[in-house]
């Protein structure tokens, strides 16, 4: 016999497997999708353009390749990749931006921030703005003059890869340095 008391237990515990089988929830911490858990700028992977053109594309073989081949023309790969609800440089990042920083010389750069498509416009447009700062941040500490480098944040407004999965998440959220 099934009382109102099991059937209560049974629900409670279909509901909690549907959360759990979410992995994190947009919002769930208080911040909102894609979401920056108050961290600063993250792991740094493949290059290229948002617009995907050829001339800024490094013909690496996927976000982590460590060929450690350049773009083309000589010049360094222009992205990095954050994981979510982060903006913290990891070591790969911090690869990325060395190798810009060296490259820049005098040259002026934009840095893009960018989410994926969870979460509030306004959370993401923070989250992007955290991310290119912190991207910002550490090129001025590799000796770049900060006064060269623009930042803006176009939160999920342009996404590189459309999907809605982890596959396509994970490529969204970077930092664009457009020179």
């Amino acid at each position: 016999m099934i009382t109102k008391r099991s059937h209560f237990l049974a629900i409670s515990l279909l509901s909690l497997g549907l959360l759990a089988g979410c992995g994190t929830v947009p919002g769930a911490d208080g911040q909102g999708g894609d979401g920056a858990g108050g961290k600063a700028g993250d792991d740094g992977r493949a290059l290229g353009r948002h617009d995907g053109s050829s001339a800024y594309l490094d013909g690496r073989g996927g976000p982590n390749d460590p060929s450690g081949r350049g773009g083309a023309g000589g010049e360094p790969e222009h992205r990095v990749y954050f994981d979510l609800n982060s903006s913290i440089i990891d070591s790969s990042a911090a690869d990325v931006l060395a190798q810009n920083a060296r490259w820049l010389g005098k040259r002026n750069v934009t840095v893009e921030g960018h989410c994926d498509e969870r979460g509030t416009r306004e959370y993401n447009l923070a989250l992007g703005q955290k991310r290119a700062d912190a991207a910002k941040q550490y090129l001025i500490s590799q000796g770049v003059d900060g006064s060269r480098i623009k930042t803006v944040s176009y939160g999920k407004e342009r996404p590189l890869v459309n999907g809605h999965n982890e596959a396509a998440w994970s490529k969204n959220r970077r930092a664009d340095l457009v020179p």
